[in-house]
């Protein structure tokens, strides 16, 4: 059973790859006909830089056609062997349809937990520089809901930042011990810098020791703070550019000043649900070939982009808006289109097999 598992998976990887590499290519061209030469003219960009901004995209795109790429190389492997009469040929050697399912659906789930790693470690520092180069194209005057991770376990978050007048209004820093608890909260009214030095006026302070809160109150104090707010500005970071465990500190400071937190929990679960539809398009890819699987790469190939487009278009879009709106908790908004689609996957093998 050893070669005919490396056999079937020679040929899964080898579609997926190609499938990965087709798609990826597809949206590239899109992607620069579509928004990079506009950018290009419209911020006057170089064209290098605008070139680099796409190349930086790449890996955000590998997980987006990751699931379709997985569900067409499941079709299309077991597809030609259905063709060639080998699956035929191993039905009369006692091999179950479900042995032969068996070393793609492992394969798509290792593929599903290794995007999910791809999407923290890779992904999110990728789009991080992308956004970084695209704020530096622009012009900054004014900046509200800064959220900025600086030195010394401290989390700024600036409602408005003025930066032509070296201002800032409701400034609330959290300071963090090593366990991720908060210390110290830090708030004013108004602030403003020159250089390291920060004005805070109308501040107030609070200490958290055990169960005991200590606050004081200052018409004006000075702190000491390394970073720029202007870079704070330039490298305030989409939620989809933050890793995990930056993500999750910045829900519990945000639900700690009474931020609504709903769009980023609903980012927070997006990150492992999204990359676990690989998992879910096998299970669907794996029994269709039985169906169409002789019909050919053209048919298999159009049901990729139909399932597809029910699984982007319809599916997750419509379920987390409802998750972003507040009318599905954001877990449940993101897992539902896997469940349903990953429903529709086991009734496919279970007809298939009777």
């Amino acid at each position: 059973m050893r070669v005919l598992d490396k056999y079937i998976l020679k040929e899964f990887f080898r579609n997926f790859f190609l499938s990965l590499l087709f798609f990826t290519i597809l949206l590239l061209v899109i992607r620069f006909s579509e928004k990079e030469l506009g950018k290009f003219v419209s911020e006057r960009m170089t064209l290098s830089t605008s070139l680099f901004s796409l190349f930086l995209q790449i890996p955000s795109y590998i997980i987006q056609v990751a699931p379709p790429s997985v569900l067409f190389a499941a079709f299309f492997s077991l597809g030609r062997m259905a063709q060639n009469n080998e699956i035929t040929a191993m039905r009369t050697a006692g091999v179950s349809l479900y042995r032969v399912f068996l070393p793609v659906l492992i394969a798509s789930f290792i593929l599903s937990i290794l995007m999910i790693v791809f999407y923290d470690q890779v992904v999110t520092r990728a789009l991080e520089k992308d956004d970084k180069i695209n704020k530096y194209a622009g012009s900054l005057e004014l900046a509200s809901n800064v959220v900025f991770e600086g030195s010394g376990n401290r989390v700024f978050y600036i409602y408005f930042l003025f930066l032509k007048e070296n201002r800032m209004q409701n400034v609330t820093i959290y300071e963090f011990d090593e366990t991720g608890k908060v210390q110290r909260e830090t708030f004013a009214r108004e602030a403003r810098w020159s250089e390291e030095t920060w004005t805070l006026k109308e501040a107030i302070i609070r200490e958290f020791e055990n169960e005991n809160v200590k606050e004081q109150r200052y018409s004006e104090i000075q702190i000491t703070v390394p970073e720029d707010p202007v870079l704070m500005v330039k490298s305030s970071k989409d939620m989809k550019a933050v890793p995990f465990n930056q993500l999750s500190k910045i829900i519990n400071f945000k639900r700690a000043s009474g931020k609504s937190v709903r769009k980023d929990l609903v980012v927070f679960h997006d990150r492992i649900s999204f990359p676990f539809a690989c998992f879910i398009m096998a299970l669907l890819g794996a029994p269709l070939f039985i169906m169409f699987g002789r019909s050919g790469t053209a048919v298999g190939f159009l049901l990729t982009m139909f399932i597809s487009f029910l699984y982007y278009g319809i599916a997750i879009a419509v379920f987390e808006a409802f998750g972003n709106n507040g009318k599905l908790p954001p877990a449940v908004s993101c897992w539902v289109a896997n469940f349903l689609f990953g429903t529709v996957g086991v009734w496919f093998v279970y007809k298939v097999k009777k």
